[in-house]
């Protein structure tokens, strides 16, 4: 079998982008090609300076500051940041405000910030690290930060943004994705809104993902400073053919490699990472060997999730969103709920099926009940069979993209 190819390096301007923003000069990397591809690059390349990533669906300031303080907010405390940031600013110890505040209502602690620190110039991040500072309790999960943050900014979410940014050390704020949904409109939006974040915050890293088409279409436009600045940050993503994936399968062991060409031709249009092509040729090798050997079928019901969970993750609209095989947080009949693929955030549960399912009268009552329980706790369900991975790969992608935006505008309102 073929040994793992190692991984590309990244493209050297990315690292030529990097250096002008340390320098101070507004810079937007504008990947072009598929979103699979995309995203993969752009997270090895914040994986390597030990950034996080957050992926950006709406076109609005206010869309962008929210997905963006929730990546933050999971990797950092943004109180002690804050803590830190007013600690200095007033010559105090590392460490030293943030004992001093231990303990405190949010009024004491507003009494005491305004002792200790009378003398601080007015300004964003100052407002900023009062606002956040003096809230009652962070929970995860809540808007409280944001709403504080927007608040001491006016409600102008880019000058928020601009505050919150100058509080993280340099370095260790998310790195922005904005993939591109396919939508009319999207990326004139889309791109005035990157270009106005970069204009606000110099340093923001930030990547606009464009087909190759619509960016040639938006390119054609008139020129503007936008225009110019998605033209100065463009990088072409180089991504195989079809007929490529076709010959991978067969190095891999695949025999009916070509039965596959629609779902080749899928996976060749997203773009997706090399891994994820070597995990569908191992699924699609493994349901071969059970269709010969039946006993094999549960090795390759195996391989068919971990192949769908690797597509979930190297997808921007689904990246992050499930777990695999992951426990409910309810019991059915004193016993665990286990879920291939869970979503806690969207209530939504993913279930891979083998034929087993159906042949064994008790395993077809659980997974009716399992799915009844689920309902009742706000979750939907959907079950796929495991041949139907490979083989209909398609119509499996094109629901699960359709029932997460379902949910999430049903969840999260439109993106905004």
């Amino acid at each position: 079998m073929p040994s793992p190819r190692p991984e590309p390096a990244a493209p050297p301007a990315l690292e030529r982008h990097q250096r002008r923003r340390e320098q101070g000069i507004p810079t937007l990397t504008v990947l072009s090609g598929p979103p699979g591809a995309a995203l993969a690059l752009w997270r090895r390349w914040l994986d390597a300076r030990g950034q996080a990533l957050c992926v950006c669906p709406g076109t609005t300031p206010e869309g962008l500051l929210r997905e963006w303080m929730k990546v933050l907010g999971q990797a950092r405390p943004l109180t002690t940041d804050a803590a830190e940031h007013l600690g200095a600013a007033a010559g105090l110890s590392p460490g030293e405000l943030s004992s001093r505040l231990k303990g405190k209502t949010a009024h004491e602690r507003g009494v005491l910030l305004q002792a200790l620190l009378p003398s601080l110039a007015p300004g964003d991040v100052s407002a900023t690290c009062r606002a956040l500072l003096q809230l009652p309790q962070v929970v995860p999960n809540s808007t409280g930060p944001l709403d504080a943050v927007l608040a001491a900014c006016e409600g102008d979410a880019l000058r928020a943004l601009g505050a919150v940014h100058a509080l993280v050390p340099g370095g260790a704020a998310p790195g922005i994705l904005m993939p591109d949904p396919g939508t009319v409109g999207w990326l004139e939006q889309a791109a005035r809104l990157c270009a106005r974040a970069c204009e606000s915050v110099p340093s923001l890293v930030v990547a606009l993902q464009a087909e190759r088409s619509g960016l040639e279409a938006y390119l054609r436009g008139p020129e503007s400073h936008t225009r110019a600045l998605v033209r100065e940050g463009r990088v072409e993503l180089a991504t195989p053919s079809a007929e490529e994936l076709m010959r991978r399968m067969e190095a891999l062991g695949v025999q009916k490699a070509r039965a596959l060409e629609a779902p080749l031709r899928r996976l060749a249009a997203d773009g997706v990472p090399d891994e994820v092509i070597t995990r569908y040729g191992e699924a699609a090798r493994k349901l071969e060997e059970a269709a010969r050997q039946p006993e094999a079928a549960d090795r390759a019901r195996s391989e068919a999730e971990r192949f769908l969970f690797a597509l979930l993750d190297s997808m921007p609209a689904t990246q992050g969103l499930f777990e695999l095989n992951a426990r409910a947080e309810f019991l059915l009949r004193g016993r665990a709920v286990e879920v291939d693929f869970l979503s806690r955030r969207l209530r939504l549960a993913i279930e891979v099926d083998g034929y087993h399912h159906f042949r064994e009268p008790e395993r077809y009552r659980r997974d009716r009940r399992k799915d009844l329980a689920l309902q009742k706790h706000g979750y939907w369900v959907l079950r796929f069979l495991a041949d139907d991975v490979v083989a209909r790969l398609e119509e499996i992608r094109d629901t699960m993209l359709e029932v997460v935006s379902i949910r999430r505008q049903d969840l999260e309102g439109p993106a905004p």
